[in-house]
């Protein structure tokens, strides 16, 4: 078994109900050459007294005033020491094998890849057993095609990737500005400086869903803007690949984006359409309910999107 060190980072913000588990979990991989670097984002419950009491040699306790996840994951790494590092929510769950799985892969593909696996979400109790591989779940020979495939179909969740150090310092840190869609911008740009993706089979990772003290879920007013700054960055693909396939996985954010957000942000919306309109994309978008669809393919998307309300 590799020596190699893997640094799982974690953001904390109000997480008291979950946090135990989520360390719990990360103490319990059947791989043992693991740090847990925490960052209380000035939580107001009793997280930070709670994994006070886990503070030991391979776990790490430190506090800041609440300056958002981004900053939390900033100030994890620059004080993490793993040759590996693994970014967790403080409500999510790592499966038994998963650090394990993944460094096997590690250890026969090298430090020019990064290494994903399954997500599975889940309210209450995990289940006992596990859903089929998705879209997501395979190698990918090209870091574009892991993107243009995740944006069209199923996006990837924070935790399923494990990630060489020197690929992080290549990328840079995480947007501190960005309110919405960190993690999508973030690894983004860590996958561009890959060779491709690795993915680790038995590797799970547990995604919470409805935790009402998400860090993601503090903000509301300009929640809609920050998303689709996010997706602006993202035509820094274009310098890669330039094909019809790529503006067309780019334009379905736009789309998916004024799908969800219309009547609203009409300003937003407009400059959504008219990047749509730059990439020089035109299909006939499968998005939203069966009706929704069905009427789209007659009418078309524009028109649909008037009547959703009445859909």
């Amino acid at each position: 078994m590799s020596k190699k060190k893997v640094s799982i980072l974690i953001p904390l913000y109000n997480a008291e109900k979950y946090i135990s588990a989520t360390i719990d979990s990360i103490l319990n991989q059947n791989y043992n050459n693991i740090e847990i670097v925490i960052v209380d984002d000035g939580s107001t419950d009793n997280s930070l007294s709670i994994v006070k009491e886990y503070q030991s040699d391979k776990i790490k306790i430190i506090s800041q005033q609440n300056l958002g996840g981004c900053a939390a994951r900033n100030k994890a790494f620059k004080n993490s020491t793993g040759d590996y590092i693994i970014f967790f929510d403080a409500d999510d769950l790592m499966y038994k094998d998963k650090i394990k799985n993944q460094m096997n892969l590690v250890e026969r593909y090298g430090d020019d890849y990064i290494y994903s696996s399954q997500w599975i979400s889940f309210t209450g109790e995990i289940s006992t057993s596990f859903p089929p591989k998705t879209i997501i779940d395979k190698d990918f020979d090209s870091p574009i095609e892991w993107l243009t495939t995740s944006w069209q179909n199923r996006s990837g969740a924070v935790g399923i990737w494990l990630t060489p150090r020197q690929l992080i310092e290549k990328a840079g840190g995480w947007n501190e500005t960005l309110l919405v869609n960190q993690d999508g911008d973030f690894f983004f740009r860590v996958l561009l400086n890959t060779k491709g993706v690795k993915f680790a089979d038995e590797a799970y990772m547990f995604y919470r869903r409805d935790v009402e003290t998400s860090i993601s879920k503090r903000y509301v007013s300009e929640k809609a803007n920050s998303m689709l700054q996010s997706y602006i960055n993202y035509e820094a693909i274009l310098e890669l690949d330039n094909t019809y396939d790529t503006k067309k996985a780019l334009a379905y954010n736009y789309i998916k984006f004024i799908y969800i957000h219309y009547p609203k942000h009409q300003d937003l919306i407009k400059l959504a359409w008219d990047r749509i309109n730059l990439l020089k994309v035109n299909e006939n978008w499968k998005i939203g309910g069966k009706k929704f669809q069905l009427l789209s393919s007659i009418i078309g998307f524009k028109n649909t999107l008037k009547m959703k309300k009445l859909i």
